[in-house]
């Protein structure tokens, strides 16, 4: 293959090199940036290890993360040193031109997806949106340096590209946002007694926790003021809105004998929200044969930051959009459950049935005092 002239473009490698000049100095930004807050998030895991087992895995987790995020803002700072010595080495070596032009596509690579993954996260710091300016520049100026080059060399450029591409998705990690813990503790400070109806807090045992993975639960156990009806409130909280969701009541309520007969997402309104509207998961579960409990209606959702979901994949997907780099958000959810009494017949779902109505009343006291006194206010200082 026919090579294309090798001569030319030593202006645009000079040009390109005073833009490296520029992605090296706020590459160095991104070094010191990134040293501080890994120390400050290897700071919280030893806390959290020092307070709780709560919670812990996920702060080892994030300062790890962080960490890695140093090693790749010195790989930043490398390449641009490295790039801007190949295009140098290509102007006062012509001869060897090809090779020192060529191999500067990969370094230059590496800088622009680093740069584009700091404000892919969110940053706001205008030293990483400038880095991102900085090596879109240098990767428009060797664009005309790479026109100079062979065309078996132009080709290997184009697979070098797509590897550091690839290697860079392959290493890279998002850090997860900044874990914001709730206001108050359920277990401590929430009402045993809702619109009337009067239980406590049964803990679960150490296994079931543990699987459970979540910061803090409550599981309150109820029974109406006429002592006729037995209900349960199932709260989550994770201060991580990042964090796994291995529990949803229609996989758990199987493993509890259960089989789901009917579901369905309804729009309710919240009294206490000031007539605020949210989707819920409305669910009719009846017991399996053999299994002698009663059939139960419940009422689920999820609120990741304030946001409501129905289903697990939008929760992860509202907790990973909304949570972005350092900033801080949350992943709660709650069910509430009613007991069918031996003799009714009426529609469980139907919303004129005493059960269902019994279950949005329970929701119109717990949604309200969640947002109010227990989620934290994420426009505030617990935020990002």
């Amino acid at each position: 293959m026919k090579e294309t002239s090798s001569t030319g473009g030593n202006g645009w490698a000079i040009a390109t090199c005073v833009a490296l000049a520029a992605v090296l100095a706020l590459a160095v930004c991104g070094v010191i940036s990134d040293r501080q807050t890994a120390e400050k998030a290897k700071a919280e895991a030893a806390v959290a290890k020092s307070t709780s087992a709560s919670g812990v895995q996920e702060a080892v987790n994030r300062a790890a993360v962080f960490r890695l995020q140093v090693r790749l803002a010195v790989g930043a700072v490398a390449a641009a040193l490295i790039a801007g010595g190949g295009l140098v080495a290509g102007v006062v070596l012509p001869g060897q031109r090809n090779g020192w032009w060529g191999l500067a596509v990969v370094p230059l690579t590496y800088n622009l997806m680093y740069a584009s993954s700091r404000v892919f996260l969110g940053e706001i710091q205008v030293w990483a949106v400038a880095a991102l300016a900085a090596a879109l520049a240098a990767a428009g100026g060797y664009v005309f340096v790479a026109r100079r080059v062979g065309a078996r060399f132009q080709y290997g450029q184009c697979l070098g590209t797509l590897a550091v591409v690839a290697l860079f998705l392959q290493v890279w990690e998002p850090p997860p946002p900044r874990p914001v813990p709730i206001r108050q503790s359920l277990v401590q400070h929430f009402p045993r007694t809702l619109a009337g109806w009067r239980g406590m807090h049964v803990a679960l045992d150490k296994a079931t926790e543990k699987q459970l993975g979540v910061d803090e639960y409550l599981n309150l156990q109820l029974v109406s003021p006429e002592n006729e009806r037995d209900a349960g409130v199932f709260i989550t909280y994770n201060a991580n809105a990042w964090s796994k969701v291995p529990h949803v009541p229609w996989v758990c309520m199987e493993n509890a004998g259960y089989t789901k007969k009917r579901g369905e997402v309804r729009d309710v309104i919240i009294d206490g929200l000031g007539n605020r509207e949210i989707q819920v998961n409305v669910l009719f579960f009846e017991p399996k044969r053999g299994v002698t409990r009663p059939p139960a209606l419940m009422v689920q959702y999820f609120s990741v930051g304030g946001t409501y979901a129905t289903s697990r994949e939008l929760a992860i997907w509202f907790g990973a959009m909304g949570s972005r780099g350092q900033e801080g958000s949350y992943l709660s959810q709650t069910q509430v459950t009613v007991w069918l009494k031996p003799d009714e017949t009426e529609d469980p779902m139907a919303k004129d049935s005493a059960v269902y109505r019994q279950a949005l009343m329970l929701l119109n006291e717990i949604v309200p005092l969640l947002e109010k006194e227990y989620y934290p206010d994420l426009g505030g200082a617990q935020g990002g």
